[in-house]
């Protein structure tokens, strides 16, 4: 079966979800695809305090607001609903989904996001769901009155020490420099936490344990210094790497981090197929992935041919 759509938008974070909306209030017929739930790594947010119009909201928050906006504009969302082939070659573009629906429309969107990237120390994927975690707002409860380490520098880790800070009894965060990458205001409120330590100049060598984690071993980079800090639990926050598999098969170029390559409009190298947000890599920030929407669709209102499929 193949539906035919004015444009087809894979993927429903932020990014997505502002195509779904500007393509719908522009008179499109748009179909946002989505193989979760809508909200991508948005739903994962504790805290949103950087999002313009919204001195702080919680990432489900915002995306519901987002979802319910484009629905009510006219964008059709289908959850649970994944990509895994795309057919580019023509003036009909396609995306299959793992179902074997066709979906067809002059124009493609690529909004598939990033997923977090892993440490790749031994014991990692060993003890994944048994104390090693990469969504602190999804597993963090479950450390409720223990000690757990958080890995990473930048705004996701700063938040989920935050966050975590309220549930367990202590959090070492494990940063490889000498200073965070996270925006001032989560780094001067981490840093006055009375039951977080930050663990400069250090990186995870290995996540131990026995049937779950019982801690992590630490190498100061340094000083030299190799230690065990004890912890039932590990939040792995190092960042993302693009979500971009299905897109290379298709002809669409990538570089060598497999972030999709976009000229200023966010079109890729084939006509009609753009890609916005993380999946173009950094930075990755949900006003970001809202504004390189707006632009692809725009774009492409500009330049579509007239005629329908």
């Amino acid at each position: 079966m193949v539906e035919t759509w004015d444009m087809v938008v894979v993927g429903g974070g932020p990014g997505g979800l502002t195509a779904g909306l500007y393509a719908a209030r522009m008179g499109l017929k748009v179909i946002v695809l989505e193989a979760g739930v809508c909200g991508g790594r948005m739903l994962n947010a504790w805290r949103v305090e950087n999002y313009p119009g919204f001195e702080s909201t919680t990432g489900n928050e915002l995306a519901a607001k987002m979802q319910n906006q484009a629905a009510k504009a006219g964008a059709v969302l289908r959850e649970m609903t994944r990509v895994e082939k795309l057919k580019l070659k023509g003036n009909a573009k396609v995306a299959v989904s793992a179902d074997g629906e066709q979906f067809q429309a002059p124009s493609i969107i690529l909004a598939t996001g990033a997923c977090d990237a892993e440490l790749g120390v031994p014991g990692e994927s060993e003890y994944k769901g048994r104390g090693v975690s990469y969504c602190a707002t999804c597993d963090g409860p479950l450390y409720r009155g223990k000690t757990v380490v958080v890995v990473g520098g930048g705004n996701t880790a700063a938040v989920d020490t935050l966050f975590l800070a309220n549930i367990v009894k202590k959090v070492y965060l494990v940063h490889r420099r000498d200073q965070l990458r996270a925006e001032r205001t989560y780094a001067e409120r981490l840093l006055q936490t009375p039951n977080v330590d930050v663990v400069w100049d250090t990186v995870v060598t290995a996540v131990l344990g026995a049937q779950t984690v019982t801690g992590v071993q630490l190498h100061n980079k340094k000083s030299g210094r190799k230690w065990e800090q004890p912890a039932q639990g590990v939040f792995i926050a190092v960042g993302c790497r693009s979500s971009s598999s299905i897109v290379a098969p298709a002809g669409v170029k990538v570089n060598e981090q497999g972030d999709i390559l976009v000229d200023s409009n966010r079109q890729t190298n084939i006509s009609g197929i753009y890609a916005v947000g993380d999946v173009t890599g950094e930075p990755r920030q949900i006003v970001r992935a809202c504004g390189d929407a707006v632009v692809a669709v725009l774009h492409w209102l500009s330049v579509k041919p007239t005629t329908r499929f």
